[in-house]
């Protein structure tokens, strides 16, 4: 909302302030100058809306997710098995995921993963055919522009996929389900009956898409950045922030609190609450005054993590990651040890809240480490999609 916001009693100041001054002007003689004009109280910032993550769909072998700038990603995942989850005893070797940005423009880039060593060149074969060799980096094999187009469309409308490296069989990632994914990336996009889709390839212009959506901007805090030296919290400020954090009685005392400067004015404590063989679950609060006597409330967040319990309980933040460089906050639920399902969230501090700058998930454990971003936001110094939280 925007404009001039008074109270109610602001307002009765106000029409007071103008009936005395038209009083004051009619008794005085045309000489005495009129009172000063009230100043205008100040505008209001709106509070920003909650972010509108996207939600991951399935479609066989394939996750797919899209995030509010239309930007899609697919992933595969390990055969299903009868019990619903990955084929029993299968190992994931190498992970193929597919992105493709919105807009008019947007690129698209295919990706093979190694969850191990994965060096040299490998080869491509498609339907037993000879689809061409890839020079791997730092265990993964990229390819971008219009090869990976082509490569993408292929796999689209294959059965089989192989990769070797000479005589030696890496991996064969199931393709089913493949060409649905590819099919919703188009139809969220709007490239449906375009040249420049993925799966649904029509007569229409390649460039036929939906409007690329605004970026979400990220306010960074006023309060200038954080001092150098870590903060230290006293024996006292440590048991206040332990009484509000309460933890319903789970609350690890034997767990150091850690103390994060945010900005100049706030420190985030970070207070371990429950601990399994999967997660470490926080509570986060904020922390603000003099060192030696802060008070503590419960952080805000523009949309609480997804491990956060019941309506009304503090955000819980599960195996928190601080990165003081970039002044993220993360946090990791993983559904099991394996770490292929569940949610993930990346913050930023802009002085008052922590919003959000990226969120990824998966439902379903089928082996995949690499989640599709179902949120992403844009930090006012240019900083945009956080690097994946450390599985």
């Amino acid at each position: 909302m925007t404009g001039v916001m008074t109270s109610p009693a602001s307002r009765f100041l106000l029409l007071f302030a103008g009936l005395t001054g038209t009083l004051s002007a009619t008794a005085q003689t045309p000489s005495v100058p009129p009172p000063a004009a009230t100043p205008a109280l100040p505008t209001l910032a709106p509070a920003p809306a909650p972010p509108a993550l996207g939600r991951v769909r399935l479609f066989e072998d394939w996750a797919v997710g899209c995030d509010n700038r239309l930007t899609c990603s697919a992933v595969s995942l390990l055969r299903m098995g009868a019990d619903g989850s990955g084929s029993e005893g299968e190992v994931y070797s190498v992970l193929v995921s597919i992105e493709r940005a919105g807009g008019p423009d947007g690129a698209a880039t295919i990706e093979f993963a190694g969850a191990y060593d994965l060096r040299g060149r490998i080869n491509l074969v498609v339907d037993n055919e000879d689809a061409g060799q890839l020079k791997v980096e730092r265990d993964t094999a990229r390819v971008t522009g219009e090869e990976a187009l082509k490569l993408i469309r292929r796999l689209g409308s294959s059965y089989a996929l192989e990769l070797r490296q000479g005589k030696m069989a890496l991996a064969a990632p199931s393709l089913s389900g493949l060409a649905e994914a590819l099919r919703y990336i188009d139809e969220v996009q709007g490239r449906i009956g375009s040249e420049g889709a993925l799966a649904a390839i029509g007569d229409d212009a390649a460039d036929q898409a939906r409007p690329l959506p605004e970026p979400t901007l990220v306010a960074l805090a006023a309060d200038g950045p954080p001092p150098e030296d870590p903060p230290t919290l006293s024996a006292q400020e440590q048991e206040a922030a332990r009484a509000l954090a309460q933890c319903g009685g789970r609350q690890r005392t034997a767990l150091p609190v850690e103390a994060h400067a945010l900005d100049r004015s706030h420190v985030l404590a970070l207070l371990p609450c429950d601990t399994d063989a999967d997660n470490v679950s926080s509570i986060a609060l904020v922390a603000s005054g003099e060192p030696g006597a802060r008070r503590f409330s419960v952080a805000r967040f523009d949309l609480m993590p997804g491990a956060t319990g019941e309506p009304g309980t503090p955000p819980l933040i599960v195996n928190a990651q601080w990165n003081p460089v970039r002044g993220l906050l993360s946090s990791f639920a993983r559904g099991r040890p394996l770490g292929d399902c569940g949610t993930s969230e990346t913050y930023r501090w802009d002085g008052a809240m922590f919003r959000l700058i990226e969120a990824r998930a998966m439902p379903v454990c089928r082996g995949a480490w690499e989640w599709p971003v179902i949120w992403s936001a844009v930090a006012q110094d240019g900083t945009t999609r956080t690097a994946a939280v450390d599985h």
